[in-house]
């Protein structure tokens, strides 16, 4: 009788693997056991006590439609398997934060719960991998659906589907842009700057719903090789107008002027930028209209007093309803679209 599982692994397992930051533990400990030739079954009885399929054959693909959790005692079967600390683990591994761990102090249990927690399954670029000698697939742990790699001009998401796996961006020039004016806005404005990007994403993906035949976005949806009208295609169909307008909010935001006048010239100009986007304005009013009136008010000023000179605080409504952390859904003062 294998005690393992009850008793706990003393030692290290004898390959060990490279840790990628994000991944879900489910990936990590697959490729741990293929490593040292365990399959996922022979792995999770080192691990200890949980339930899974019986076929070994659908337990192998765990890994990419949910994510493993594991107590503590677990967590520490983990680290023990891999020979890493425990402190090195979480940093990597974010579903072993001490949050996500399921509860109590008892022996090592795992689960697999019915779909992924706290987040999503999407899959590691394939050419990061290669460049860090990790030849098995990797699946991230994060909180939105979908990542575009600016490396690898690849985006990957949680769609489950191998056709394509992973959608190039390369003759896509305007994804590519919008990405490094995307992180420009986080390095220079922080989690100010992410949060109205989460604003403008979630009003261009309202625009996308009563509009997805605009044709802009339905020639860079076959110019990825994605149905124009799958939900698959919406991030990034509408990911470099959602940049754009990211930057227009950040302006406006900036300029601390709410008057009527303001807001008017302040959606003139947007509708001038939407005739240049070739996307029909009247469309996305709504939406737009609906952000102003939650930013219609600058933030107070003991917030811009705490926060300092050089950092910008978004208007305190805003702030009211968007959460600090989390996906750009959670983060964004829209509603869902």
């Amino acid at each position: 009788m294998d005690l393992t599982g009850l008793l706990g692994p003393s030692r290290p397992l004898p390959m060990r693997v490279r840790l990628v930051g994000g991944e879900s533990t489910g990936s990590f400990v697959r490729r741990l056991g293929r490593a040292n030739g365990l399959d996922l079954t022979s792995f999770l009885a080192r691990v200890g006590q949980g339930q899974a399929s019986q076929d070994p054959e659908q337990v192998e693909k765990y890994p990419q439609y949910t994510e493993m959790k594991v107590n503590a005692a677990g967590r520490t079967y983990l680290s023990v398997l891999s020979g890493l600390d425990v402190e090195l683990l979480q940093r990597a591994l974010p579903s072993l934060a001490d949050d996500r761990l399921l509860p109590g102090t008892g022996p090592a249990v795992w689960q697999w719960p019915w779909e992924a927690e706290s987040g999503h399954l999407v899959p590691w670029c394939a050419s990061c991998g290669h460049r860090r000698q990790v030849g098995e697939r990797v699946w991230l742990m994060l909180a939105d659906s979908w990542r575009l790699c600016g490396r690898h001009l690849r985006w990957t998401d949680d769609s489950r589907s191998t056709d394509p796996e992973a959608v190039s961006v390369a003759a896509l020039a305007e994804c590519v842009t919008a990405q490094r004016d995307r992180l420009r806005l986080q390095r220079r404005f922080k989690s100010a700057g992410e949060e109205l990007f989460a604003d403008a994403f979630q009003v261009m993906y309202q625009w996308w719903t009563y509009a997805p035949d605009t044709l802009v976005w339905v020639h860079r949806a076959w110019t990825a090789g994605l149905e124009a009208r799958s939900a698959r295609a919406v991030p990034l169909v509408v990911f470099p107008e959602a940049v754009k307008l990211a930057w227009l909010m950040l302006r406006f935001e900036q300029a601390g002027r709410r008057t009527p006048q303001d807001r008017a010239r302040w959606l003139a100009r947007v509708q001038h930028q939407a005739q240049g986007w070739d996307i029909d304005f009247s469309v996305g009013r709504n939406a737009l209209l609906q952000w102003l009136e939650r930013h219609s008010r600058p933030a107070a000023a003991a917030m811009l007093a705490a926060a300092g000179r050089r950092r910008l605080v978004l208007t305190e409504r805003h702030n009211r309803i968007a959460a600090r952390v989390g996906s750009l859904q959670q983060r964004s003062c829209m509603p869902k679209a």
